[in-house]
């Protein structure tokens, strides 16, 4: 019963971050992707604040490094993640970005003593040609948003491993104030900053920056949640379901587009969720 809360709560994260992909490429159109990125940090820093002060009444680590580890990885994927969709499209960065399951099992099994399963694997190979798919569809992308989110893929896959080590001990908002905080420094790269880049934005540019920051709070906090019981080489899997979502609002909202590779890779990405979820029948 804990298995399946924790998938329930995996779930619910990769479509939170779908809609936080999409309100991140509308204030990207506003803002640089730097500022986009910031203010996510800034928020979300001040959320996870609030919420620690209150309810938990602790601003303290139980386990300092494993935080620290996860905070700085993470800030730099997301950081990367809101690059590279600013300089694409939601859909297409989501698709990269989301590789990063096969980074979680590598870094998972190289690092962290967990186990890989065969099943986990095919489930793996499927999403990911998936991708590859929708990633090669012709539509001469910016090949640096590309390389930046594989780069977000990549610190991801390191990220995942030291929150899954560090949630048995320490809560979600704590585990999401780590990387905040370590994101915040880009306000100093971001442009002119303050008052005068939200002014160039207007309501409709403060809007977005809200939502995304609201959102991405909302989704971490599931995300950690998920992983208390769920493995990170498996858990990370369901984040394919993400691309998907991510896609089909790229398409409605973002003014993306569909071809038959396109759908293709889709089919095959909801192929490798359904693998993922199937389970073995107990021997009688």
């Amino acid at each position: 019963m804990r298995i399946r809360g924790g998938y329930a709560a995996l779930y619910s994260a990769a479509v939170v971050f779908a809609f936080t992909s999409l309100f991140v490429k509308l204030a990207s159109r506003r803002y640089s992707g730097l500022f986009v990125s910031a203010s996510r940090f800034a928020i979300g820093a001040l959320l996870c604040v609030v919420v620690l002060a209150f309810g938990y009444r602790s601003l303290k680590p139980a386990r300092p490094l494993f935080v620290a580890l996860r905070g700085a990885f993470g800030a730099v994927s997301m950081a990367a993640s809101y690059a590279a969709i600013s300089l694409t499209g939601p859909g297409r960065a989501a698709l990269l970005c989301n590789t990063y399951p096969l980074f979680v099992a590598l870094f998972g099994v190289l690092f962290f003593g967990e186990r890989f399963r065969p099943r986990v694997l095919a489930s793996i190979a499927l999403c990911t040609c998936g991708a590859m798919l929708v990633m090669r569809d012709g539509s001469g992308a910016n090949p640096a948003g590309d390389l930046l989110a594989l780069g977000s893929a990549l610190a991801a896959g390191v990220a995942i491993n030291f929150l899954r080590k560090a949630t048995q001990d320490d809560n979600p908002f704590m585990l999401y104030l780590s990387p905040c905080l370590f994101g915040l420094p880009l306000f100093f790269f971001a442009g002119p900053g303050g008052g005068a880049e939200l002014a160039v934005g207007g309501g409709a540019g403060i809007l977005f920056l809200l939502g995304a920051g609201l959102l991405a709070f909302l989704a971490q906090a599931l995300m950690a949640l998920g992983y208390r019981s769920v493995q990170a080489g498996k858990g990370s899997v369901v984040f394919y379901l993400e691309t998907v979502l991510t896609v089909i609002l790229g398409l409605l909202f973002a003014n993306e587009t569909f071809n038959p590779r396109c759908i293709a890779g889709l089919a095959l990405i909801s192929g490798g969720l359904v693998l993922n979820q199937l389970r073995p029948r107990p021997s009688s």
